[in-house]
């Protein structure tokens, strides 16, 4: 065994070459990743909100509850936008991913996102949300 041919495999220089595929991938630009990230942040909102109000609480009682969790529900709702605001539904990467990921849950995220954005008359997004929605129950039936 030679130890020097192990740590040269490890070695950056080996992978300096741009005809070789990178053995990195960024997972970030994939779609199966914002449809995750989308999901995940929807889901977790209520412990995130109970967290925030709890501790901004325990900072200052004169808070106003009300305001910092609508406050909360905005970001949440903005941030969980960004991570799907990519999905093309006319791309069959895109139509296979959300195949791949398609639940109950994620219709149920897709609509209370919707119900959201309406007030705000952001309409172009309620329409790449309700495209997505529409794809994704075909998965359903």
């Amino acid at each position: 065994m030679n130890l020097k041919n192990i740590f040269d495999a490890f070695n950056s220089e080996n992978f300096s070459n741009d005809d070789e595929t990178s053995l990195l991938m960024d997972f970030s630009e994939h779609p199966l990743f914002w449809i995750s990230g989308f999901n995940k942040i929807i889901d977790n909102h209520l412990f995130f909100t109970q967290y925030t109000v709890k501790t901004f609480k325990n900072i200052s009682p004169d808070v106003n509850i009300e305001e910092l969790e609508k406050a909360g529900e905005e970001l949440m709702f903005r941030k969980a936008f960004n991570y799907i605001k990519d999905i093309d539904v006319t791309k069959q990467l895109h139509v296979d991913c959300l195949k791949n990921k398609a639940t109950i849950e994620f219709v149920q995220n897709l609509q209370i996102s919707i119900n959201f954005f309406e007030p705000y008359e952001e309409y172009e997004k309620c329409a790449l949300l309700k495209n997505i929605e529409e794809k994704v129950k075909e998965f359903l039936k």
